[in-house]
């Protein structure tokens, strides 16, 4: 009974790492670009959201909101959830790997880093890329999220098997 409530506090104190890198992701700048010494801009998760729709690109910017705000944040809250409640119900357990497996899906945290890594490679000499700390804190809470949903579908998996 300690060992699960240990447990459940490690997941509860990941999930509050986590969350707040991603905060710290989402609103610091992760990079500016300098556009063949001409144009510098600097820029975040939100604040490119932002000029996105100021832009009119509601498209884009509603996409990159849901996928790499929304969703997160909602997997940021269900593991947490699913920490609290710690369901002892075969059926509950299911029906929470599934919610869980869902979300994970359309969290795009690995997604949103692995293409911004991309594109500072792909670039060149056409741009000059100057990395800020939102990039780390982003990638950050990209590996509590990955790494405490591993635990978490871990954790269902073996106490599905244990109930049958």
């Amino acid at each position: 009974m300690k060992q699960k409530m240990l447990w459940r506090v490690g997941v509860l104190f990941g999930v509050a790492l986590g969350f707040g890198c991603f905060l710290a992701g989402i609103m610091l700048p992760m990079m500016t670009v300098k556009k063949l010494i001409v144009v510098k801009n600097t820029f975040s998760v939100l604040g490119g959201i932002g000029e996105l729709l100021a832009d009119k690109t509601f498209g884009l910017g509603l996409l990159l909101l849901f996928f790499s705000v929304v969703f997160p944040l909602l997997k940021f809250a269900l593991i947490a959830a699913y920490a609290w409640v710690y369901p002892s119900v075969a059926g509950a357990l299911s029906q929470w790997q599934g919610w869980l497996g869902k979300v994970a899906k359309f969290s795009m945290l690995d997604v949103f880093v692995v293409a911004q890594m991309l594109m500072i490679l792909k670039l060149g000499w056409l741009v000059e890329v100057q990395i800020h700390s939102g990039i780390y804190w982003f990638t950050a809470a990209l590996m509590f999220s990955l790494g405490i949903g591993m635990m978490i579908d871990r954790d269902i998996r073996q106490r599905l098997k244990n109930a049958y």
